[in-house]
């Protein structure tokens, strides 16, 4: 993890430790008191969804329409903020029904009272079958399995609990949701207890097994973690899910609006990959009033994505002066970033490129070609908003990789997307030229 995000993480649990010892509970140490920069939901009503006969777990159902799969890691400080609790509260407002099952494997480093005086080491994990219920205060879901030694940063945990859930629930159509701390090209899903975390191809490598279990891609493949809405990152997984839902950005404490979403999937489940997806980022935009990012994206045009922009490196490369615009350190410092600063959103960063050269140069030309492509062929919804001086309307869906002083090859040439695109090749050139 990066250190900026390491450090951030590291406050939050030790403020609220602190919060603890001097007798406070644990909501007098929220999330948004303890970062008050970060946005809070709005407070527009959203209807839930009608009332529908929660399905019995213990049965081999009949094939549903959707399966959505949700792997909570809150070892760590989201769990101990009660965020973890509160999303799969949001979640039981809907519940499983004969169209549509909902399946949460997590584990909680978390508060054992409701006065908040004990912190709670829990060893493993649980799956549970979600079933609706009112009760916003605590988790009545059945549990389905139990594991004492589940390591929530452990990919090879997410697979088997990915193919016990498809072997249970056989569904048309499959979602999975990583919920946790994101870090982008770094790793998502960090557990404080084993300080293990996912790495981005280790991941890519974990859905491929999923892939080979259910004979074909993923639907839906979903990030609840900050900064995971990467070129690098979403290129990893192209070949094992149809369509891949994150953020450019920091994604607030209270994550997706599980209420929202699955009350429109349960409504809906005769939607697709690429409807599902825009409904994620639809009503996750719907729920906040600023500093939000979220987009869904179609594996399919990946490969075609990175021919335009191994195209634009080319025209920029054979132009001197469009190559000294790209790589100066100016342009790149003023590109849209997030808050991992080398995180850059892509399209931003062509504008601005673009801005410096004339007119009729073969690099606009090749920039307007990307530009397209993204707008039209990869990106299927974007939302941005703005937070301060923070201008995320210019986050349009993608970022990549644009180091401003050193490129770390050991943790990006993992990455097939360095091997299938000319992007590390272009930003070695780009430090080569700034030791000049």
């Amino acid at each position: 993890m990066s250190e900026n995000i390491d450090m951030k993480r590291a406050f939050l649990t030790l403020a609220v430790l602190a919060a603890m010892t001097l007798g406070l509970n644990a909501g007098a140490a929220s999330f948004d008191t303890l970062m008050s920069d970060l946005p809070r939901p709005s407070a527009a009503e959203v209807s839930a969804p009608a009332p529908v006969d929660a399905a019995p777990q213990a049965s081999p159902a009949a094939e549903r329409e959707w399966l959505v799969l949700v792997f909570i890691n809150g070892v760590n400080d989201l769990g101990i903020l009660g965020f973890a609790n509160a999303d799969i509260n949001e979640m039981e407002a809907v519940g499983s029904s004969d169209r549509l099952a909902v399946v949460v494997e997590y584990g909680i480093l978390g508060i054992d009272d409701n006065l908040g005086r004990n912190l709670q080491f829990q060893r493993g994990s649980k799956t549970i079958f979600v079933t609706r219920d009112a009760d916003l205060s605590k988790i009545t879901s059945p549990v389905i399995f139990n594991s004492n030694e589940a390591d929530m940063g452990s990919e090879a945990n997410l697979v088997r609990f990915v193919k016990r859930g498809l072997r249970r629930y056989p569904a048309k159509k499959v979602a999975v949701i990583l919920w946790n701390h994101g870090a982008g090209r770094l790793g998502i899903s960090y557990d404080d207890v084993s300080k293990n975390y996912m790495e981005v191809d280790k991941l890519g490598a974990a859905l491929s097994l999923v892939k080979k279990t259910l004979g074909r891609k993923i639907d839906v493949f979903a990030t609840d973690a900050c900064l995971m809405q990467m070129a690098g990152v979403a290129y990893e997984f192209k070949d094992y899910a149809e369509v891949i839902v994150g953020s450019e950005e920091e994604i607030p404490g209270n994550g997706y609006p599980y209420t929202e979403l699955l009350g429109r999937l349960s409504n809906n489940t005769g939607m697709d990959a690429e409807a599902l997806g825009s409904a994620m980022v639809e009503t996750y935009g719907a729920s906040y009033n600023s500093a939000a990012t979220l987009s869904a994206i179609r594996t399919a045009a990946l490969p075609g994505f990175a021919g335009a922009l191994d195209a634009w490196v080319e025209a920029v490369k054979a132009d001197p002066a469009a190559f000294a615009a790209a790589t100066d350190a100016g342009l790149v410092a003023s590109t849209s970033r997030f808050s991992q600063r080398e995180s850059k959103d892509l399209f931003d960063y062509l504008e601005r490129v673009e801005a410096r050269l004339p007119a009729s140069q073969p690099v606009k030309e090749a920039g307007a070609a990307l530009k397209a492509y993204l707008s039209n062929d990869l990106i299927i919804k974007n939302v941005a908003k703005p937070a301060g001086r923070k201008p995320y309307t210019q986050a349009k869906g993608l970022a990549i990789y644009i180091p401003d002083s050193q490129y770390n090859s050991a943790n990006y040439e993992k990455l097939v997307f360095t091997r299938d695109s000319l992007w590390d090749d272009f930003l070695l050139d780009m430090m080569r030229e700034r030791l000049k």
